[in-house]
């Protein structure tokens, strides 16, 4: 009996999880169209349809594993927790989750990605930080609707919780711990929304 090809849906998974095998084992710099190829046993112009370069590759890549983990986008599973703390602590923990999801190999190479500056990765940046604040606006409304603060946030102030835990888990490699989740809301990011501008 011949061997059936993979199709649809069973052929993206598997160029995806041979991504993700050539990004943990042999670095991001081996993910090539041929070795994606080679490993989900496929051929290059298949993949080539698909993507086309290996940073879209790897977008892909992202937003698989974070549907797999999370079964959805941040902003969408994110609920009101009845305090601005329990609030940033659920926002904190959820992003947490999406970055072990992705995992330290992969995320290594979005950073590097981001880091060339081309258009591509400028765009994803831009699309990460829209996400980024939109979740820290709807925590803002939330707080706002209770009580807690009558001002608005910056940019900054919306950016700062996802930048510094991206920062902890690049420093530990991945190994954020509960205790500096919580010691980040209760000594930095609360003192920060709470206080006046």
């Amino acid at each position: 009996m011949a061997d059936e090809r993979k199709r649809g849906q069973e052929l993206e998974v598997a160029i995806l999880e041979a991504a993700d095998e050539i990004i943990k084992n042999l670095g991001y710099e081996q993910l090539t169209f041929q070795n994606v190829a080679k490993q989900a046993e496929t051929s290059r112009s298949v993949i080539y349809r698909r993507y086309e370069t290996p940073i879209d590759l790897l977008r892909a890549l992202v937003r698989y594993k974070l549907e797999r983990a999370l079964g959805g986008n941040m902003i969408d599973l994110f609920e009101e927790n009845g305090s601005l703390r329990a609030d940033l602590l659920a926002a904190i923990r959820l992003y947490h989750k999406f970055s072990e999801a992705v995992g330290p190999e992969v995320l290594s190479a979005m950073l590097f990605e981001l880091s060339q500056k081309n258009q591509g990765s400028q765009r994803w940046v831009k699309q990460a930080r829209e996400g980024n604040i939109e979740l820290m606006k709807k925590i803002q409304e939330f707080a706002s609707q209770r009580g807690e603060i009558n001002h608005e946030f910056s940019t900054l102030q919306m950016t700062l919780p996802f930048d510094l835990l991206r920062l902890e888990y690049i420093i530990n490699s991945g190994n954020v711990t509960d205790e500096y989740m919580t010691q980040l809301v209760d000594e930095v990011l609360l003192p920060i929304y709470l206080g006046k501008k």
